[in-house]
């Protein structure tokens, strides 16, 4: 059973992930890893990976991580070169306070092969009709925990206040062709600015910075008695500066001017706490819990100097209970409010008020565990949005379209048969109904739901070698809001066709002495080499974007 996100947000809708680093070997440990992706043609991706770290002394740890990825992906003008860099370390104080420290630099670029029209797609899906196309990002990353464990005590059977500090500076440019549709003359009305049956006209590019820095103290208390209690309480302050710029190239004469020079500056609080209240041995357990967010914002236009504030508060309970019906039934059901405030790129023209996205998310399922070896969930669950935020392409901007609703039912099983016990097949299907509920296409579909998703796995073992088969269904959806079915002109709107991708792996470790061990393992990646594709997207949103062929992947990794 899932905690409620109570403690994490403002942007939660539909619970949160936590993703749980590696943690620092207590013996000092190196790996390295290459992965060598092979797509034809001679175009190959390169991605190296390198971890060492453990144990100075008694008291102090570190590790550094980097990933280094060189090379292209299957499509023409895909160029990508990205390096990112990692250091943890780890001071125990004593046996009470200990100081956890991260250091990150990221550094991208990348070439954007972007969308295709569609007879481009159909001579040469790897073709690129946009050459100039690309993309940069770099990101400093500073983040530090300061952790106090409490003296013991009568009513406190354990307890512990942390401190983080988190702090990074980041930019990253798009760069990419502009056709100037408001200049076609021909009546067309399926044209786009990034249409590829028409010759850019421009070139134009976005450069963005973020400062962004937290500081969030938290406390979170056990208490044992005949009613168990975990107290989480905490408070969390952001304040993000962001600067966003739009110039625009006229290509004949070069003649550059900036239609955008954004600025935003956002100043958040939040206050939380939850209580999970253990009865009848922890049988039963409740978790109710409540989160307070206060978010200021200021957008100011510098271009043409105005400037307005957006003052956001919003109370946000849940609640999470569970119950553990016997050593094999478990059941859960929760509720939880969520909010999403507007984004920078969001909040245009001068003349519109984009409201936050508000919604209550609900979830109720069981776990049922026959055997060590086997078993099955299943959880309905149901999304009610207020003020939904989508993008709207025939105005070229964010609008609330209202209410909206998903729901639908999560099935996921594993066996593994007592016969063949290293084999492990797994199952998983999801419904997801939407429906736009307010506005001119109400009762149609959200864009981009695909209504069912399954994924199957089997994986065996057999004399040290790890064979794997993993399959992945999507059926169709909709690129728009209108849920249109044709594809028009400029390949904006359409349905997106389902699809199915199938991949194959095998693995083994040739040899393993104390803490040395080499493994080599190799992977058909869409093995029947289906061919698929998406809508467009972001800098280039008219045509199709198509999805890798099969493609081989050679992976060798060494530890000691």
């Amino acid at each position: 059973m899932a905690e409620p996100s109570i403690q994490y947000g403002p942007n939660n809708v539909g619970g949160v992930i936590n993703l749980i680093s590696k943690p620092i070997p207590t013996d000092w440990e190196t790996s390295v890893n290459e992965r060598m992706t092979f797509f034809g043609d001679s175009r190959n991706l390169f991605d190296t990976n390198i971890s060492t770290g453990g144990a100075v002394n008694e008291d102090f740890s570190m590790r550094f991580d980097g990933n280094i990825t060189k090379g292209e992906s299957f499509r023409e003008h895909s160029d990508t070169d990205i390096k990112n860099l990692m250091l943890k370390t780890l001071w125990n104080i004593d046996e009470q306070n200990s100081l956890d420290a991260t250091l990150q630099y990221y550094d991208a670029f990348s070439e954007l092969p972007g969308a295709l029209n569609t007879p481009a797609y159909e001579a040469d899906r790897e073709q690129s009709l946009r050459p100039n196309d690309e993309f940069n990002a770099d990101t400093k990353r500073v983040s530090l925990k300061y952790s106090h464990v409490l003296d013991d005590s009568k009513i406190i059977d354990y307890g512990e206040i942390d401190l983080r500090v988190f702090g990074n500076k980041s930019s990253r440019n798009f760069q990419w062709d502009f056709y100037d549709s408001s200049k076609d003359t021909d009546g067309n009305l399926g044209t786009s600015w990034s249409d590829t049956t028409q010759d850019a006209t421009h070139l134009r590019n976005s450069p963005r910075d973020f400062t962004v820095f937290g500081i969030e103290p938290t406390a979170s208390l056990l208490i044992d008695g005949d009613i168990s209690q975990h107290i989480i309480a905490g408070a969390r302050y952001i304040n993000e500066d962001i600067s966003y710029q739009l110039n625009h190239i006229d290509k004949s004469t070069q003649t550059a001017t900036r239609p955008r020079d954004w600025q935003m500056d956002t100043n958040a609080m939040a206050y939380y706490v939850s209580n999970k209240v253990g009865f009848f041995d922890d049988t039963l357990s409740v978790t109710p819990g409540i989160r307070y967010e206060d978010v200021r914002m200021t957008f100011t236009n510098v271009g043409q100097d105005y400037s307005q504030d957006n003052h956001v508060t919003e109370w946000l309970p849940g609640i999470t209970l569970g119950y553990e019906f016997s050593s094999n039934w478990f059941g859960y059901t929760n509720a939880q409010r969520s909010l999403r405030t507007p984004q920078i790129s969001q909040l245009w023209p001068k003349d519109q008020t984009l409201e936050s996205e508000l919604s209550w998310n609900y979830e109720a399922g069981v776990r049922f565990t026959p055997t060590e070896r086997s078993n099955l969930s299943i959880a309905a669950y149901r999304i009610d949005f207020e003020n939904k935020v989508e993008y709207d392409r025939n105005v070229s901007m964010f609008v609330n379209i209202g209410q909206t609703r998903n729901q639908g039912i999560e099935l996921e099983g594993t066996y593994s048969p007592m016969s063949l016990p290293d084999l492990v097949l797994t199952g998983a299907y999801n419904y997801l109904d939407t429906e736009q509920l307010d506005g001119e296409f109400a009762g149609n579909e959200l864009a981009y739901v695909s209504k069912h998703q399954l994924s199957a796995s089997a994986l065996y073992s057999i004399k040290d070698v790890d064979l794997g088969l993993m399959a992945f269904y999507y059926s169709k959806s909709f690129a728009d809001l209108a849920n249109s079915v044709e594809e028009d002109v400029s390949g904006t709107s359409g349905e997106v066709p389902a699809y199915t991708v199938v991949n194959f792996n095998i693995a083994t470790e040739f040899f393993k002495q104390d803490n040395h061990g080499l493994k080599v393992g190799l992977s058909v990646n869409n093995l029947f080499d289906n061919e698929y594709y998406f809508r467009g997207l972001d800098v280039s949103p008219a045509g199709r974007v198509p999805a890798s062929g099969r493609s081989l992947s050679l992976d060798v990794g060494y530890t000691f």
